[in-house]
């Protein structure tokens, strides 16, 4: 049976590294091999208790990038193992940034929308709560009748506040004559009047009436003011 033999191939060193698309490519340099047969290999196929790494690092650092730079015998091009996209233009870098940008700022228009809708559906429904419980009040709840009394109340009182001038053509009620005087120059006898309240809560404010005029409207009240002064 033939055997086939297979050649073992061992890493002596890193040369050189690349990022590509976020892959990390190291240049190895293969024992017994001159550097331009070196090959590009993904970083995980280098031996993780090897020191060629930290080596390789530690040259960078000492000696530059082009530590192993030999003008007879130069490394092969990382684009004969790997396919490298085009670089990208400063045009085209901008574009896409700008474009970032405008997704950004419509996602952020969507989300502004969106609070806006919410707060105007949120005023709608508290104006419609708001008319519910003004239609119930209306229909007699008793929150809403002590309110229209106590309305009716402070009304009452602001209008009984205000004075008027009683007068029998505004339907006024004599509520007992005050005194009587007499006008030299015509002889016109006149009462001093206090007026009754108004249905409406209103206190007409007390005038001067003629004779004749409260004769003919309330004879009593004059008749009983002048028996009080007889008597």
């Amino acid at each position: 049976m033939n055997k086939i033999k297979r050649k073992l191939f061992s890493m002596e060193a890193i040369l050189d590294s690349r990022t590509i698309n976020d892959q990390l490519y190291f240049l190895v340099k293969w024992a017994g091999y001159p550097i331009s047969q070196s090959t590009w290999e993904k970083a995980d196929k280098v031996p993780a208790d090897s020191n060629m790494i930290s080596e390789y690092k530690m040259s960078v650092q000492m000696l530059g990038k082009t530590f192993y730079f030999d003008p007879l015998d130069q490394p092969p091009q990382i684009e004969d193992f790997v396919d490298i996209p085009p670089e990208k233009s400063e045009l085209s870098t901008f574009n896409t940034k700008l474009s970032e940008f405008q997704h950004q700022i419509n996602t952020l228009r969507d989300d502004v929308r969106f609070i806006l809708q919410s707060q105007l559906k949120l005023i709608k429904e508290l104006k419609m709560s708001k008319n519910a419980i003004q239609q119930y009040d209306i229909l007699g709840s008793p929150a809403s009748q002590e309110k229209q009394q106590s309305v009716q109340s402070d009304m009452m009182q602001q209008s009984a506040s205000i004075n008027y001038d009683g007068s029998f053509d505004q339907g006024d009620k004599v509520e007992k004559i005050g005194r009587a005087v007499q006008i030299k120059k015509s002889k016109t006898k006149m009462y001093y009047i206090l007026w009754k309240r108004r249905n409406n809560g209103q206190i007409p404010k007390n005038s001067w009436v003629e004779s004749e005029q409260m004769i003919e409207n309330d004879p009593a009240k004059v008749c009983q003011y002048l028996w009080n002064k007889l008597i």
